[in-house]
């Protein structure tokens, strides 16, 4: 009989550990799972807000290039202000130095070249505000109106005057699910040359052609 205690107080000295082992597997299964299902949703995460910074990217690219064009449209040539709307917030168009500027107004835009280079876009994919650093050049080629000539004058007395580049800093306010231009900040007037854009190709310097050599009689030989 007291044999038989003894083995019962063995095994049940036995079952404790096992029943410790089994807790501590069953603690590191949940916390495995748990890690797994963290590393998941922080994937998720990177990979849901690395689509929505490129497409806010992306967007504000666009919006900054189409919107510059045509503001500065509106400044040299008769542009869709009414399509301004579609880019910059009324509140930002309403005190817009460039929309009255009369610089342009007595002169015949023939030719142009707009040129911006998009420098920096700072956005977050939660934030309702960003800004892009961009530098502006536009080559123009015109003549005076012949109604602003006197008799004694000639178009070539008054020459267009030219586009002052500028760096700007641009501010976007997200409304309604579209990026509205709300503020434009100049940087820097005349930038240096690297921020150049894309030359124009039609100021590019032609290349010399390089001259044919003539053919000589040969000397005749004299006896």
């Amino acid at each position: 009989m007291i044999a038989n205690e003894g083995e019962r107080m063995t095994n049940s000295g036995y079952e404790e550990p096992k029943d410790l082992h089994r807790l501590r597997v069953a603690r590191r299964s949940m916390l495995y799972i748990v890690r797994t299902l963290l590393l998941i949703i922080m994937a998720a995460i990177l990979c849901i807000g690395a689509f929505l910074t490129a497409e806010r990217y992306s967007n504000l690219y666009i919006l900054t290039s189409e919107g510059m064009a045509l503001r500065a449209e509106c400044v040299f040539a008769d542009g869709a202000r009414n399509d301004l709307e579609e880019y910059f917030t009324l509140s930002f168009l309403g005190s817009d130095p460039a929309m009255t500027d009369a610089t342009y107004a007595n002169y015949t835009i023939t030719d142009y070249n707009y040129d911006l280079t998009i420098e920096k876009i700072s956005v977050l994919p939660w934030s309702m505000s960003a800004t892009v650093t961009a530098t502006e050049r536009v080559t123009l080629k015109g003549t005076i109106n012949a109604d602003q000539l006197g008799e004694d004058q000639n178009a070539a007395d008054f020459p267009l005057p030219a586009w002052t580049p500028k760096r700007y800093k641009i501010k976007f306010l997200n409304a309604n699910a579209r990026w509205y231009i709300s503020e434009i900040s100049i940087l820097e007037e005349n930038p240096g040359s690297s921020n150049l854009g894309t030359p124009d190709p039609n100021e590019s310097p032609i290349p010399a052609a390089t001259p044919t050599p003539k053919p000589t009689d040969a000397p005749v030989a004299t006896p």
